[in-house]
Order: structure tokens, then C-alpha cells, then sequence
């Protein structure tokens, strides 16, 4: 959503449509409740960091307060912008969570949500925090190891090998800043799951998905991207489907109609 009370980039197009943030995370909520699915995953980013803590704090809440309106079980995965100015641990508390990383089982199947640690990286022009923590990577190896569902994993970052030529974001810096730093760690663990049936990530502002080693790594766009540099916002979400493991992904677009 990169929610925020400013303009914090300019480039000479306002890519971000974060005035937008609040009114288009009211509508797809509002449609979200109509449909009552079983559950819901917000791929991170809620907040656009200002660079000080107490307004990136404030902003939080502020698009929290939206998504606890949820009626669906609700689950999510931290961004980096999420904890630009914060430790993880403090964005944790803000929106009520022990951990970032943790996995629930749910109506027969297995979702492992996998967050960052406070570990900030440079690369190219933009110190980045995009690492899982060596514990985590320990527990998802367990967690991997005693779990014989079906499952499905989310988190920010890409995971899939992605040069991001022509990404609007990426293509102008390492491409590097557009993947979790430990990906290849990460997907060593979960070729190992036999049960694993794809894997959602966002941070990228594109759709796409890419096939590595018969794992389907699907990327999701940002809801209030300037895509098309025309005003409009991307407005993209999934319904996913799942039935045994075959997963059927409808792509959505929400439109300003009505804001």
C-alpha cells in the first residue's frame, strides 16, 4: 500500500499513489468481507518510511486500524519499508505480533510467512534490511522438516532469479535490492519440501511469475503503483484457489471508481 502523509520520492512522476493508500485498503477490505475467504496474506510494504520513526509508527497504525477490519483470518509479511526507521521488533509490537517469521496450519494446509531481520544492506543507492535471520533460517529448516501438509509460502522479497531489466524500480540499481539477500539459503530449504506448492512474494512492483526447479514463484505488484504513469493505480490483488494442490490465481485490479 506504501501508505504516507507525504510525497517522499520525486522523480517527475509520482509513482507512488500514496494518497490513495487509505481509500483503496478500505475498498479491496470492504470487498474482501463480502467474499469471506478463509484467509488473507498482505505481501508487506503498509507504510512508505518517512525517515522518522515516530511518523512511520503513526502511519502504521493508521493503515492497521483498516486492515483489523478484516473478518477474515488476516496474515502478514513485513516490507522494507515497514522498518526503514524501525527494528523489526518494534514493528512487531506495533501490529501486535511475537514474530515475523512463523508458519499456521489451516484447513488441511501448511503457510509459512517468512519476515527480515535488522540486518541492513547496501546495495547500489539504497540501504536495504532484506536478510532472514540465521535463526529463522534454522527454524524453517524444522519447521519444513515436521510438517507433511501442503504448503504455501509468502514473504516481501523475491526469491526467484529475476534481472528486473526494464523494472522501473530495479533496473536503475543493483538488481540485486529487488531479492532476499539469503535467497539461495532459503530455496536450498524449500526444495527439500515435497509438499510445497508456490511461493508469493511482492517488493518487485511488477506481476510475474517464474518456474525454478518445478516451484512456481509468484510476484505480486504494489496496489498503489503508478504503473502506466497515467494517475491510475495498479490496484492489483489474487484470489488464489486452492483445491488438493492445484492452485487456480484470478488477478484483480481495483479501480478509483468510487473513491
Amino acid at each position: 500500500m506504501h501508505y504516507c502523509t507525504e510525497n517522499i520520492l520525486n522523480f517527475g512522476v509520482n509513482r507512488k499513489l500514496y494518497e490513495l493508500a487509505i481509500p483503496l485498503a478500505t475498498k479491496i477490505t470492504n470487498i474482501i468481507n463480502s467474499m469471506k475467504p478463509d484467509m488473507v496474506v498482505n505481501l508487506g510494504d503498509m507504510i512508505e518510511d518517512t525517515g522518522s520513526t515516530g511518523k512511520d509508527i503513526k502511519n502504521i497504525k493508521t493503515i492497521w486500524k483498516v486492515f483489523k477490519k478484516i473478518g477474515s483470518p488476516f496474515y502478514y509479511t513485513v516490507g522494507n519499508h515497514d522498518v526503514k526507521t524501525l527494528a523489526c521488533a518494534d514493528f512487531a509490537k506495533a501490529i501486535g505480533y511475537k514474530n515475523l517469521t512463523y508458519s499456521v496450519n489451516l484447513d488441511g494446509y501448511h503457510f509459512v510467512f517468512l519476515g527480515v531481520c535488522d540486518e541492513e544492506t547496501l546495495d547500489g543507492w539504497y540501504p536495504m534490511k532484506r536478510t532472514i535471520h540465521k535463526k529463522d533460517i534454522e527454524w524453517l529448516k524444522k519447521d519444513i522438516k515436521n510438517n507433511n501438509l501442503p504448503t504455501i509460502v509468502f514473504l516481501h522479497h523475491g526469491l526467484a532469479e529475476d534481472d528486473l531489466k526494464g523494472n522501473w524500480w530495479f533496473d536503475r540499481c543493483n538488481h540485486e535490492v529487488g531479492l532476499l539477500k539469503n535467497r539461495n539459503e532459503v530455496k536450498q530449504i524449500l526444495k527439500t519440501d515435497k509438499n510445497l506448492l508456490a511461493v508469493f512474494s511482492g517488493h518487485q512492483h511488477w506481476t510475474k511469475t517464474t518456474i525454478e526447479d518445478g516451484i512456481p514463484y509468484h510476484v505480486i505488484g504494489s496496489v498503489t503503483e503508478n504503473i502506466n504513469g497515467d494517475g491510475k493505480p495498479d490496484g492489483i490483488w489474487f484470489e488464489v484457489d486452492v483445491n488438493g494442490k492445484e492452485l487456480k490465481i484470478t488477478k484483480h485490479n481495483l479501480s478509483i471508481e468510487g473513491l
